[in-house]
Order: C-alpha cells, then structure tokens, then sequence
C-alpha cells in the first residue's frame, strides 16, 4: 500500500500541464528558427512565418496527442 492516494491523477496533472508549455514554446522555437534562416538566407520574413506555422502546427499536433492519452489514461 502506498501512501499516494491517486498516482494516476497527478500523473494526468502533470501531463495536463505540459500542454499550455507546449502551446508556447513550439511556436517560439519555430519562429527562432524561421527569424535565423532569414537573417542568413537573406529573404524578407518569408521563413520566419513557414516555421512559425509549423512551430503553431507542430503544438497543436502534441497537444491533441496529449489529450487522448489523458483519455485513454482516465478511461483504464
């Protein structure tokens, strides 16, 4: 017997949190990216809103992935 009462909602917590995280930093990393290749290539923003779209892309793909293993978690 264990002295946590339910492991399986803080770990459904803890994932549930990881989503808001991701929300921001997958965008922000693409931006980076895309803002980087800019300044290299020498094109005027057009990278930095391909991989600011696949960073906002990218979250969202996560963040849905996130949401059924919750489910599936809260369904066992």
């Amino acid at each position: 017997m264990s002295n946590w009462p339910d492991k399986k909602g803080y770990r459904q917590l803890a994932l549930a949190t990881t989503i808001p995280i991701m929300m921001l930093a997958a965008p922000a990393v693409g931006y980076s990216i895309g803002y980087l290749l800019d300044d290299w290539l020498g094109t005027s923003d057009v990278m930095t809103l391909i991989f600011l779209i696949l960073g906002l892309v990218a979250g969202g793909v996560e963040s849905y992935k996130l949401i059924k293993r919750i489910a599936k978690e809260d369904s066992e």
